[in-house]
């Protein structure tokens, strides 16, 4: 009972050290952008904006967090955030939906996020992100991202919209 007892207690003591180095190998990346949407009078039909290609600077990121990209299990995007940089005091109402796409070189178009409900007054949005394995694409030396958008009110300015992603990347342990 006693060797039962103590191999019961050595097996969760490694199993809470695994999860620990796991965590080490764990790490986000950022990036901030911007894009304009331009002043438009159509409404509730989909105006298609595109961010320019976006360097992910991937190598020095994985080597800064002691990994290559052929170590990386998984990337997801964890966070998407648009915030509105112009024209001051501006808000989101003008928004009815928005989905987010990725692309890069020799990839197809994936869905990353999206919000099909935009509530008014909003001067931060909050995307709501899908499950997609993004690794192929952020390992890439570029990126793209486009967004669908619908309105449900005019658009008499432009605007600029800061895009805030936030990567979560997993990669092996030890390279293993």
């Amino acid at each position: 009972m006693k060797t039962r007892f103590i191999l019961i207690v050595a097996l969760l003591v490694g199993l809470s050290a695994c999860e620990e180095v796991d965590q080490l190998t764990q790490f986000t990346m950022d990036f901030n952008n911007k894009v304009t949407l331009p002043a438009n009078a159509v409404i509730n039909t989909p105006i298609s904006i595109s961010i320019p290609d976006i360097s992910t600077n991937s190598a020095s990121t994985f080597s800064g967090n002691n990994t290559s990209a052929g170590a990386i299990e998984e990337i997801k995007l964890q966070q998407m955030q648009l915030s509105i940089v112009s024209p001051a005091g501006s808000n989101f109402n003008f928004f009815k939906s928005v989905e987010v796409f990725m692309q890069a070189e020799g990839l197809p178009e994936v869905s990353v996020g999206s919000e099909t409900n935009v509530a008014d007054g909003l001067t931060l949005l909050g995307l709501n992100t899908t499950d997609a394995n993004l690794k192929d694409y952020i390992t890439k030396d570029k990126f793209s991202i486009r967004f669908s958008t619908t309105t449900d009110e005019a658009i008499t300015q432009d605007h600029e919209i800061n895009v805030k992603t936030v990567f979560f990347i997993d990669a092996k342990i030890l390279g293993q």
